[in-house]
């Protein structure tokens, strides 16, 4: 009886130890399970140095999040800087002519014609003379125009035929109004030896057939222009 009952003593006194420490062992466990929290870390002090490098990444990140510009062909480039450089060129020649006063293009000066020289034995000089020629070989008399130009004694005389001479005679005239004038086509000399020339009349002969027949000019006008 006494061993029975030591027996159960010990039983009682080990169920109440465990009843005891069960729960302390599981608040021990929890917490080692909770984590702990360490106090917050006070942030260093930024330097100026700091300052300026977190200026310049921020710069560059910028640059590279922006749009790549977009750029023209190469040859559209040049044609608008070709066309540019001729439109400043044609500029500056306009430029260059308004400043120049619009004087003449020529850089050689234009010289006056010499005056005419007064004329001498008869004033022929004009563009209003008409009369006839008449040519013995060819048988024919044209009605013609002539100019006749004269500047003192030298004479030269254009007529309106389309015969083959007497188109353009070349000469002189003295003071007695006598005139002797060369046909430029056959080099034959006519002259006015059947009459003197006079501001409104200018009668010209050739022989022709060793002197048997002669070519006549004949040319009148009613004014001297």
């Amino acid at each position: 009886m006494l061993r029975r009952s030591l027996v159960s003593s010990s039983v009682f006194l080990l169920v109440f130890t465990l009843a005891l420490v069960h729960p302390r062992a599981n608040a021990m466990a929890a917490a080692s399970q909770t984590p702990v929290s360490s106090p917050p870390v006070e942030a260093a002090a930024q330097t100026p140095q700091d300052m300026e490098a977190e200026y310049q990444a921020d710069l560059i990140t910028q640059k590279a999040k922006a749009p790549v510009p977009q750029t023209t062909d190469s040859d559209s480039g040049g044609n608008m800087l070709l066309y540019g450089g001729l439109a400043a060129a044609a500029a500056g020649a306009v430029a260059l002519a308004a400043g120049s006063g619009g004087g003449s293009s020529s850089s050689e000066p234009v010289e006056p014609e010499e005056p005419k020289e007064e004329p001498v034995g008869a004033d022929i000089d004009g563009d209003n003379w008409s009369g006839r020629l008449i040519l013995v070989d060819s048988g024919y008399k044209e009605d013609v125009t002539a100019t006749v130009e004269q500047n003192g004694r030298e004479v030269i005389i254009t007529t309106s035929t389309t015969q083959k001479y007497g188109r353009k005679f070349v000469g002189k005239i003295d003071s007695d109004a006598e005139m002797q004038v060369r046909d430029q086509d056959t080099g034959q000399d006519w002259t006015t030896f059947k009459g003197k020339a006079r501001w409104n009349m200018i009668d010209l002969y050739d022989y022709v057939h060793s002197f048997h027949d002669l070519d006549r000019l004949y040319l009148t006008r009613t004014s001297k222009q």
